[in-house]
């Protein structure tokens, strides 16, 4: 990069520049004692200019500089220097300076200066800074020294590190300060070129020295040397213009070796008539940018006693002693299994990992991946250590890691293998207790992608990521435990396949699998606001709930949205849409069906065989079929809603004696609100309203039935069509096509 910007400045030179030298004397001019033109009477001394500059270093940053003569004569001049800069991913400075130059017999220059510096580092730092020099200046030599002085107290926090010390695992809390300091140089003319718009180049070597009051801080000190090819009086700019290309390399044992390349753009304030010749070689040294180090110097430091036990960032586990592998480790799953540390960390800043073996975890350890997040246990202040790794299983007859109780898995990206991360041992699965396994991706496994016997009440699974596995996304035989915001897209099986739920399934997801979305056997524990899309089965599918299953969400899968064999638990606040057929399809209802929504689903929207419990304040609209069908009622269906479906709102047998059908609305669905065969029960304060067919069609109200309180108008047949052989009284209707606005 910067060879390229010195190249490309040098040819643009030879291509613009023309031969522009005039040394024949004008008249009003006045020549030296050296027989140089000096001055010319009337002209401007020397004037104002702006500068940008890019400057290609680590990091990248543009440079903005305006000089203002505030007293200009031959051979005097005091003048502002005012300078910003802006770094590339954040960070700024701005000086202000003062400068005095004094040019004698027009043989050598002068100078000192002062500034005021203030700095925003990348740590959003703020640091100032006085910034002083002097420099002696001829035509073919320089010579400048600085001294840096940054106000007292210049230390901020900074961000924490997490490192390996004494064994252990530590977040050190860093200090950026701002060093005082010094620099000098020493430069010469190498060569000059008339014919390319008078250009020179110029050669510099030197060094600097830079350090602060803290006992964990190194000092910086090292060599500089730079190259300038300057250009002046551009012809496609303006006489006084000039082009500067610079070249730097500098090292120290802190920064170690850092070049840099600029390429900048001098443009003078003021119309070209006001100038009536160039500058002599001498008077352009009085306009020089003054050279001294770009920045505050500024640097991250170890904080004395700043050093915490370092906590997982989010489960906060002590990562405590560590032992740190990556791809050079010779037998690796060895490594681990030998490891006599509380925690391994599998580093992926070597490059990742193909294993033949799996990993074994032992009982209690911790195994970690590169790129853990960590904090502080006593501050909370949060540091990062590692790279992230790769590994891939090249054996699919065994899984890539092996858990053992007590374990923790965190942090891999897994591929290939039988499965990712597995209890499948040689002689059969393992049932685990208390293991923590989180924050895993698992993807490509022949079988499915994490395997695993009973999980105990104290093991979690937590925000983990299954993709495009050969069986299931995760294949549990009993979960005591809890599953918590685990992903699971594309796989062969099922998403989730808990044979049996005792624990807790909360805020998981399961997307685009080619069996259903969630399987459980037999749901005792609960599942609570998880989501199932576009698998290719149901969305969830149990075959007993004998817990809770509240607040899912079921969309676009193919078959239903929600499947259970029998219902002995509670269902609530549960919504199914756009599935390709039923909503919700139960076998009996034993528990409590509550609040749940079923919408635009193929067919029906809810669809049982029996009512044995509660079937309370559900709402089932725009289906394509019908919105609820069921044979029987034994229980308490109350104040449900049945809203445009295709065909009827309510669809069932009998409403048996003891069976309670209260409180609810079939409203504009395309055929008839309510369809039953008899009233055994209790049918009260139902509406029916605006439906394409009949309100209410049934076969009899029979002795022990009771029919009183319904509403039906505005249906595009009759109001009420049945035969009323038990009690019956203030059932209502008005605006039905055919009549029937009464019962009996």
């Amino acid at each position: 990069m910067q060879n390229w910007l010195f190249f490309l400045a040098v040819e643009t030179v030879v291509l613009v520049c023309t031969v522009t030298n005039s040394s024949a004397q004008v008249p009003g001019t006045v020549l030296g004692r050296d027989g140089k033109l000096a001055y010319v009477a009337n002209d401007p001394a020397y004037r104002a200019y702006a500068s940008l500059t890019g400057r290609a270093d680590d990091p990248n940053r543009v440079h903005t500089d305006l000089f203002a003569p505030l007293v200009s004569q031959h051979d005097d001049l005091l003048f502002a220097d005012v300078r910003g800069q802006f770094l590339y991913g954040g960070g700024a400075e701005g000086n202000l300076g003062l400068a005095y130059r004094h040019m004698f017999d027009n043989s050598f220059i002068v100078g000192t200066y002062g500034f005021y510096d203030v700095k925003r580092s990348t740590n959003e730092n703020t640091f100032h800074q006085a910034a002083f020099g002097i420099e002696l200046l001829s035509d073919l030599f320089d010579a400048r020294w600085n001294g840096y002085i940054p106000e007292g107290g210049s230390a901020h926090a900074a961000q924490a590190t997490a490192v390996v010390s004494g064994g252990n695992l530590v977040v050190q809390n860093n200090t950026e300060r701002a060093y005082y300091g010094t620099d000098a140089e020493v430069g010469m003319l190498l060569w000059r070129l008339p014919q390319w718009c008078d250009s020179e180049v110029r050669a510099f070597a030197g060094g600097y020295h830079f350090d602060t009051n803290s006992p964990t801080a190194n000092s910086i000190s090292g060599p500089r040397i730079r190259a300038e090819l300057r250009s002046f009086d551009l012809p496609f700019l303006a006489i006084d213009s000039r082009m500067t290309v610079g070249f730097q390399y500098q090292y120290d044992s802190v920064r170690h070796s850092q070049t840099a390349a600029t390429i900048g753009i001098r443009m003078p304030f003021g119309l070209d008539r006001h100038r009536r010749r160039k500058m002599t070689h001498l008077e352009r040294r009085m306009t020089d940018v003054i050279v001294r180090d770009v920045d505050v110097v500024a640097a991250v430091t170890p904080t004395p006693n700043g050093q915490e036990t370092a906590v997982h960032a989010i489960y906060e586990f002590e990562i405590g002693s560590v032992t740190v592998l990556d791809a050079r480790t010779d037998d690796l799953p060895n490594a681990v299994a030998t490891a006599t540390t509380d925690s391994v960390i599998i580093d992926g800043g070597s490059g990742n990992l193909e294993l033949d073996e799996p990993i074994e975890v032992q009982l209690g350890q911790q195994l970690l991946a590169g790129g853990l997040r960590v904090k502080g246990a006593d501050t909370g202040i949060q540091a990062k250590f590692g790279t992230p790794i790769k590994i891939t299983g090249t054996d699919d007859t065994k899984a890539v890691i092996l858990t053992a109780d007590h374990s923790i898995i965190s942090g891999f990206d897994i591929y290939g293998g039988k499965h990712g991360i597995s209890s499948d041992l040689p002689g059969g699965l393992d049932d685990l207790i208390g293991v923590l396994i989180f924050s895993n991706n698992v993807s490509d496994a022949a079988d499915s992608g994490f395997r695993f016997g009973t999980l105990d009440p104290l093991s979690v699974i937590a925000h983990n990521r299954s993709t495009g596995n050969g069986n299931h996304g995760f294949d549990i035989e009993l979960n005591e435990g809890e599953f918590y915001q685990n992903n699971s897209l594309g796989n062969v099986g099922n998403g989730f396949d808990l044979f049996d739920n005792d624990g807790e399934v909360t805020l998981n997801r399961s997307l685009r699998n080619e069996g259903f979305g969630f399987y459980a056997g037999d749901n005792s524990g609960k599942f609570n606001l998880n989501e199932a899309y576009e698998n290719d089965a149901s969305g969830f599918d149990f075959a007993d709930n004998n817990g809770e299953i509240n607040n899912n969400l079921s969309a676009d899968n193919g078959l239903q949205g929600f499947t259970f064999a029998a219902n002995n638990g509670t269902v609530k606040g549960n919504a199914a849409f756009d599935n390709g057929s039923l909503g919700f399809d139960f076998v009996d209802n034993n528990g409590t069906i509550q609040e749940n929504l079923a919408f635009d689903n193929g067919s029906v929207g809810f669809d049982f065989a029996d009512n044995y419990g509660d079937f309370l304040d559900n709402s089932s609209s725009g289906n394509g079929l019908v919105g609820y069908f069921f044979n029987n009622n034994y229980g308490n269906v109350l104040r449900n809603t049945a809203n445009l479906n295709g065909d009827e709102g309510f669809f069932f047998t009998d409403n048996i004696f003891g069976g309670v059908f209260s409180g609810n609305t079939a409203s504009v669905n395309g055929d008839v609100g309510f369809l039953f065969s008899n009233n055994d029960g209790d049918f009260v304060d139902n509406v029916a309203d605006a439906n394409g067919l009949t309100g209410f069609r049934f076969a009899e109200n029979s002795g022990t039935g009771t029919f009183e309180g319904n509403s039906a108008d505005f249906n595009g047949d009759l109001g009420y069509e049945g035969v009323n052989n038990g009690t019956a009284s203030a059932n209502t209707g008005t605006g039905n096509v055919s009549g029937g606005d009464s019962f009996p």
